[in-house]
């Protein structure tokens, strides 16, 4: 019987301090039982995905984003790192048109750095010892605040969805889509990754309603520099409402009256959701439903791809080609 390996060190001390601020390092992220996930393993060269019955985790190549760029601006609340967001981003953009969703719910202050320079991370034999360091990791848990969090990873059932509801065999072209120097993007779907973490809690699902919001507004400025680059000189929302109908709502079949607003039926919530006063006068509490949340959260996803990759996804045009067989 081969004996397990053992588990691969962490950095500690000043060089922990270096990983978290000025260089690039392996992080090991712990997704808390509280999410919805895909149960498969993803392996790539610099970044992997692992769920099964015992842990969900993931480990990047990663930088800090002051590393990437001398002038972003400072925050002390900016947690998930630059390719943590692009990894998450890929998969999130695997959902099907229609069929269950997943949600991320990564730790904040757990992750530790793994003390090597090089990893294949596409490798078998080092994503299984990966595995059996993050066992070990959730099973004696040292040295952080988030001791109960880390250790409920251990006890509490992951809720695990089967991989085949979802376009995973498109994650590697949503992945190298997702451009690092693409701010919008990134904050569109660390939005939509929040979004997920904050509707776990009922009191925050205005809060998370707002993250889709947030999501929103990145979608529309994405879509208004496409317009741009397609020789639209000055863009409007009309513009992008009619890119929109075009390019979603008609292959679908769906019929409606010329919008003056991207996403329209959100402008008036938006306003007064941002604005406690605005011109629609003075607003006690966020009018929104948990229906706003559902639809955005379901919509942006292929928005966002699209915008990423210039196509649709498979399941998009499967139902898209149902529909028009259908009015045939």
């Amino acid at each position: 019987m081969r004996r397990a390996k053992r588990p691969l060190p962490f950095l500690e001390g000043d060089e922990l301090r270096e990983a978290w601020h000025s260089k690039p390092s392996y992080v090991v992220r712990l997704l808390h039982p509280r999410g919805w996930y895909p149960k498969t393993r993803i392996l790539r060269p610099s970044a992997m995905y692992w769920a099964d019955d015992e842990v969900v985790f993931m480990v990047t190549r990663a930088t800090p984003w002051r590393v990437l760029d001398e002038n972003a601006p400072y925050s002390e609340v900016d947690w998930l790192m630059p390719e943590e967001i692009r990894f998450l981003g890929s998969m999130y953009l695997c959902h099907q048109w229609e069929g269950p969703k997943f949600s991320f719910y990564p730790l904040s202050h757990h992750a530790p750095r793994i003390a090597k320079e090089h990893l294949d991370l596409s490798r078998k034999s080092v994503a299984d010892h990966l595995a059996q360091t993050v066992a070990h990791v959730v099973r004696y848990p040292r040295g952080t605040h988030k001791e109960i969090e880390v250790h409920e990873c251990a006890t509490l059932r992951y809720h695990l969805l089967p991989a085949k509801h979802f376009n995973f065999e498109f994650q590697e072209k949503y992945w190298g889509a997702i451009e690092l120097t693409n701010y919008l993007l990134l904050r569109g779907l660390a939005a939509l990754i929040k979004s997920d973490m904050l509707a776990r809690h009922y009191e925050f699902m205005e809060e998370a309603t707002i993250q889709t919001f947030i999501a929103l507004e990145a979608s529309f400025q994405l879509t208004l520099r496409k317009l741009k680059a397609q020789g639209i000189a000055n863009p409007t929302a009309k513009d992008a409402a009619n890119w929109l109908f075009e390019n979603f709502d008609k292959p679908m079949g769906i019929q409606v009256q010329q919008m003056e607003h991207y996403f329209e039926d959100f402008y008036h919530q938006r306003v007064m959701t941002f604005h406690p006063s605005s011109r629609f006068g003075d607003t006690p509490y966020a009018p929104v439903a948990a229906d706003d949340f559902f639809h955005l959260r379901d919509a942006l996803p292929g928005i966002f791809g699209y915008l990423a990759t210039g196509t649709h996804s498979p399941a998009f045009l499967e139902e898209a080609k149902r529909r028009q067989d259908r009015w045939k």
